[in-house]
């Protein structure tokens, strides 16, 4: 009975004895094989386009290694699961950080990356010029394949959450710049005692000028601006 107890309902029991490794993998392999979508054709979208999986399937059950014993652990999963999608975002290379260009665009293959990476890329590039897939803002997400979003999905109920990871490592900075880990507010005392509200907002002031002729503009009309004031107050006390 593969059913979790009933005083632990969250906990993730084994599945029966039928369902093994083999019987998994051989159901991903029919279900890649069998798997297809039709969707229009973005220059004839009376005509529809096949999509499905390639030929290659690499299928690896996850084993505990030679020098590990007893069962395996959800740290060895998480630990594989992890090892292996850090290396998918890695096969972009780092010089894929941001957005590109067409000049970047026709630069990917003096870059370094794999060519199969150059193919992907200038393909959702051509595929983002395309009129009627112009909602899909493939272009602005060239450099993670048209994908428009993070490279993992986050659970709140399994892990937690970026933002959370955030303010840890921000916290974790900040108390590492006072002697003992203890930030002090303006009068020395623990933060944490909560004795001070601490208030960490933004807010545009304003940018300077761009070219030397706004500047020249800005001088002239600040100084008009101080003529008339002036002229202002004379008119006044000769009145």
């Amino acid at each position: 009975d593969a059913a979790p107890p009933a005083d632990q309902p969250d906990r993730i029991a084994p599945p029966p004895a039928p369902f093994d490794v083999e019987l998994l993998e051989y159901a991903i392999r029919t279900a890649a094989g069998r798997a297809k979508l039709l969707v229009p054709d973005p220059d004839d979208p009376t005509r529809p386009l096949l999509l499905r999986w390639g030929d290659q399937l690499d299928t690896r059950p996850i084993t505990t290694s030679s020098t590990t014993t007893g069962p395996l652990s959800a740290e060895q999963v998480a630990g594989y699961i992890a090892k292996y999608a850090t290396k998918s975002t890695e096969g972009l290379g780092l010089t894929l950080q941001r957005r590109l260009t067409d000049r970047a665009i026709a630069h990917l293959p003096h870059q370094g990356l794999r060519p199969h990476v150059v193919r992907l890329i200038q393909s959702t590039w051509s595929l983002g010029g395309h009129p009627r897939l112009a909602s899909l803002k493939l272009r602005s997400w060239a450099h993670q394949l048209g994908f428009g979003g993070h490279w993992s999905t986050r659970s709140r109920r399994y892990s937690t959450t970026m933002t959370a990871l955030r303010r840890a490592r921000a916290e974790h900075a900040r108390r590492a710049r006072w002697p003992n880990r203890l930030p002090l507010d303006a009068w020395g005392r623990p933060e944490t005692d909560q004795a001070v509200e601490v208030l960490a907002t933004w807010s545009y002031a304003g940018s300077g000028w761009r070219t030397q002729l706004e500047r020249q503009l800005a001088v002239a009309a600040a100084v008009r601006a101080r003529d008339h004031r002036r002229h202002a107050r004379a008119n006044r006390a000769t009145a």
